[in-house]
């Protein structure tokens, strides 16, 4: 990449160099995108897999809801990595169908605590014994201040959350 936006901006370019760049940007236009953007991630380089899959994700209309999902989680993995709450809720507000799951994402890093206890509540209602959704929890708990506390409604009972079923004081 670095190649050729140096030599795109060569002020005298002769036919060599004009192929040279035609050939570059034609190989990099034939490589999947989605394998680019996992390597990058590989890497650690979490700006140019946003930058190959971005408008990789905005290219793929006809998708089918299975892929879109895919990229969308993706994507939103990628964002979370560089801590980016803006970039999660420009992504959430392209794609309708977001799952509690990447709901609560957005809200965790966005540093909505209670939002996220929310969904985590409800997770954990759905399925109680989920030790990821219990420590998500317990997590947003703790983020929101409310860990610890005397009036806290969850406890940990041999390594689950148990809900007291009190009511929190405002």
């Amino acid at each position: 990449m670095r190649w050729l936006h140096g030599r795109k901006a060569a002020p005298s370019q002769n036919p060599n160099h004009k192929k040279s760049i035609k050939w570059v940007e034609d190989l990099i236009a034939a490589l999947d995108p989605e394998l680019i953007s996992k390597r990058a991630v590989d890497c650690k380089d979490y700006a140019r897999a946003l930058f190959f899959l971005e408008p990789y994700m905005e290219d793929k209309k006809n998708a089918t809801p299975q892929e879109m999902e895919h990229l969308t989680q993706t994507i939103q993995s990628i964002y979370t990595q560089v801590d980016d709450p803006d970039g999660l809720e420009g992504l959430s507000a392209r794609v309708m169908n977001i799952s509690l799951d990447q709901q609560a994402l957005n809200h965790r890093k966005a540093g909505r605590w209670t939002a996220a206890q929310t969904w985590y509540e409800i997770r954990l209602a759905e399925s109680p014994s989920n030790t990821n959704t219990q420590l998500d929890l317990l997590t947003c708990l703790k983020e929101s201040g409310q860990h610890g506390k005397s009036d806290c409604r969850y406890v940990v009972v041999h390594g689950r959350v148990a809900d007291l079923g009190l009511q929190m004081s405002s």
